[in-house]
């Protein structure tokens, strides 16, 4: 009896990803089309991220001989471990699946990181290593917020699992600690999923991504692979926001919809940060420093 319950818990959370996968690339359009509207464009349609995944699909994917078996493979591994955090969180659809905790849920995402920023390095590319250390001097600060961010609802849950830290709207109490909490992980969100103001998932400038630094090299279904995971992503901490900070009475779509909305908002009116610009005021001010006033460098 126990071991069919917990087959029907794995069978609703899997299918509950499915589900998650076939919606996420509409929840980006929406982002890009909210983005649209208040810079008053059109915009593409929402529907066009599926358009770029089958086009990816379609076409032929070209691998380097220099590269090693990683690079092929760290696509999968990243759409797999997003695609089984998706199978982990709490389950909308009456069930969850038993490795749902919290430390797993990380460890699972960093795990799929991990392996694209190896791959970026293993194609030995100058962009390619730029983006990869840049997304592991940003998963250096991010990790441990994510960790607090989640574990804050350990103290009035006492559970680790995802499914028991949801909030409850009739039990809700709008604390200091809860708003800030809510505030942090919505940063982290941004962060995660590489949005401004961290990253710019529009651009393809070298000097200001990272995430896109790490998918140069790829093309055809590896390509489309990494896109529908990093897709995937947003949706899954869009649903967890909603589910653990949100103490709205409303349907987790609605909630997901505003958290979508919200990103975009954000993204207009911020400007991406330059957080490695430290390092290119301080290399600009030696080299002026060791020009004259006349021009002519001082020895």
């Amino acid at each position: 009896m126990i071991l069919e319950n917990e087959l029907l818990q794995l069978a609703l959370g899997m299918a509950q990803a499915v589900l998650l996968l076939l919606c996420a690339p509409l929840v980006t359009g929406i982002v890009k089309k909210v983005k649209a509207w208040m810079q008053n464009r059109i915009g593409s349609s929402i529907w066009q991220e599926y358009y770029d995944i089958r086009k990816w699909w379609g076409k032929p994917t070209m691998l380097t001989p220099y590269t090693s078996i990683t690079f092929r493979l760290a696509p999968c591994v990243y759409f797999l471990t997003t695609f089984a955090a998706a199978c982990m969180l709490p389950g909308f659809l009456g069930g969850q699946a038993g490795f749902g905790d919290v430390f797993v849920f990380v460890y699972l995402l960093a795990l799929g990181r991990f392996f694209m920023a190896v791959s970026s390095m293993d194609a030995a590319t100058a962009f390619g290593g730029m983006g990869g250390s840049r997304e592991v001097y940003v998963a250096a600060f991010v990790e441990p917020v994510v960790m607090l961010a989640v574990l804050s609802n350990v103290l009035h849950t006492n559970s680790t699992s995802l499914a028991g830290m949801s909030l409850r709207t009739d039990e809700v109490n709008l604390t200091v600690a809860g708003v800030l909490t809510c505030i942090a992980f919505f940063l982290v969100l941004l962060a995660e999923n590489s949005r401004i103001p961290v990253d710019n998932p529009d651009t393809h400038l070298e000097l200001t991504m990272i995430h896109e630094c790490m998918t140069l090299e790829y093309s055809g279904r590896l390509l489309a692979l990494i896109h529908w995971a990093s897709q995937l992503k947003l949706l899954v901490f869009l649903v967890l926001f909603a589910m653990l900070y949100l103490p709205l009475d409303l349907p987790v779509v609605l909630k997901v919809l505003i958290g979508a909305v919200a990103v975009g908002v954000v993204e207009i009116l911020n400007n991406k940060i330059a957080p490695f610009q430290g390092a290119c005021i301080s290399g600009r001010s030696r080299t002026d420093a060791a020009v004259g006033s006349s021009g002519t460098v001082r020895r």
